[in-house]
């Protein structure tokens, strides 16, 4: 064998080796490669979709107080609305109310009220009392009376009011202060709160 041939030999199967170890570390290093790439890639990703969420959580969170909003101001209105209704109908109810006052005001047994209130303000006040009776009834209440009768402007449906000018003392017994009583007892009542 030639020394030539078997240094040849030699260094071809030195070659060999070291191509051998040249291609497992180029391998290796390939592998850590996408490996380091898989899992820069995986982390960009993994931030990416936290940003994402982020903005999906900001959007849920804009969206719902603008829901909130919304369903605030639709319950106003409708409570609104109901109010408003509401009053229209205890209003059209007490016209209707003011209108039967009216008429009653009207019929005989009106008589019989204004001597039972008259009544009534002498016993409160006693006997030096002034009474107060709308300008359409001062002629009926001075008929039905000895008492000083005056025409007051602020009673317009009817009754009296009686006035014990020397005690500062004033009793009321007029319609349209127990209209307006009762129209505020009865929007006053429980059941027609919201």
């Amino acid at each position: 064998m030639d020394l030539e041939a078997m240094y040849a030999e030699k260094a071809e199967m030195f070659r060999a080796a070291i191509d051998k170890q040249a291609d497992e570390e180029i391998a290796k290093s390939a592998k850590e490669i996408r490996a380091k790439r898989t899992a820069a890639d995986k982390a960009k990703a993994e931030r990416a979709l936290a940003d994402e969420m982020t903005k999906i959580r900001a959007e849920r969170s804009a969206n719902e107080m603008k829901f909130k909003k919304e369903i605030s101001r639709c319950e106003f209105e409708t409570i609104k609305a109901v109010r408003a209704h509401r009053k229209k109908l205890i209003d059209d109810f007490f016209e209707e109310i003011r209108g039967e006052l009216e008429e009653y005001a009207k019929s005989a047994k009106y008589d019989e009220y204004l001597m039972r209130s008259i009544a009534k303000a002498e016993k409160e006040l006693g006997a030096d009392i002034v009474i107060l009776a709308a300008a359409k009834d001062v002629e009926k209440v001075k008929a039905l009376t000895k008492h000083e009768v005056r025409a007051e402007r602020s009673i317009l449906l009817g009754g009296v009011g009686a006035l014990d000018e020397k005690k500062g003392l004033y009793a009321d017994y007029t319609l349209d202060s127990a209209l307006s009583d009762e129209k505020e007892a009865f929007t006053d009542k429980e059941e027609l709160r919201l």
